[in-house]
């Protein structure tokens, strides 16, 4: 199973500045994912600016698939700034978190292989050490009881030396980390290992108790173009799981 994590910097704006949502998803698609943990995106009134509707289509024009989506903006609402899930698996079932500080987690549950897998998305606050290591007392708490194996992806804001991916890193593993310590982590050129495992802000987690996931390999990709632009301020990490 193929896990990706992408921030999309308000729905595809590059470091060019432009907003291009195609650019971006025809990135996102190349990568072969089979679930898709996205940030930033937008949904207000109108079918102009429903962003979720506008991924889903433009999965499904790279990919040629049905792609099955939710959304959960910050504050629990259907619309505003918020977590997007897509995966080529249809829900069991679906849940949001509220968490502090305009937060949320959306989680959903698949089956894959006789397997229900609950995966969760999440933003975690830019600011504020604080907040965040409330928002991930408050995202484990909730998570305990949920059933296993678990995956968490999401921007968490800090990097792997920080207080906040201890915390996570007391539930939960943090795969490019593992991936990497296993000789089966990618970083690009430009930022070798030893950056990358310093510098990282977006994750994904699984849980302890996932015992029905083994982990193959994890990646950090450079998504740079020719002039060196990127079709977001973030770079997107890629987990691969086996499942037994």
């Amino acid at each position: 199973m193929r896990v990706l994590q992408w921030n999309t910097h308000h729905g595809g704006v590059g470091t060019d500045g432009e907003q291009d949502a195609d650019r971006l998803i025809k990135k996102a698609a190349s990568f072969k994912p089979d679930i898709v943990s996205f940030n930033e995106v937008e949904r207000y009134n109108g079918s102009d600016n429903d962003g979720p509707a506008v991924i889903a289509d433009l999965m499904k024009k790279h990919t040629g698939q049905k792609w099955y989506y939710t959304f959960s903006s910050g504050t629990g609402e259907s619309t505003g700034i918020g977590n997007l899930v897509m995966s080529r698996y249809p829900f069991d079932s679906t849940g949001v978190r509220m968490l502090s500080h305009d937060r949320a987690a959306l989680d959903v549950v698949i089956h894959v292989h006789g397997r229900d897998i609950h995966f969760t998305s999440t933003h975690l606050d830019a600011d504020s050490t604080a907040y965040r290591l409330a928002e991930i007392g408050e995202l484990i708490a909730w998570e305990r009881t949920l059933g296993e194996p678990r995956i968490v992806a999401g921007d968490f804001n800090a990097r792997p030396g920080s207080s906040e991916n201890a915390k996570m890193k007391s539930s939960y593993f943090d795969s490019w980390a593992e991936a990497d310590a296993d000789g089966n982590a990618v970083a690009y050129s430009g930022n070798p290992e030893g950056n990358t495992r310093n510098s990282r802000i977006d994750y994904i987690y699984y849980s302890h108790g996932a015992t029905a996931l083994t982990l193959e390999s994890s990646q950090v990709y450079d998504v740079r173009d020719s002039r060196g632009v990127m079709p977001s301020d973030h770079r997107p990490v890629l987990t691969v799981f086996g499942i037994r």
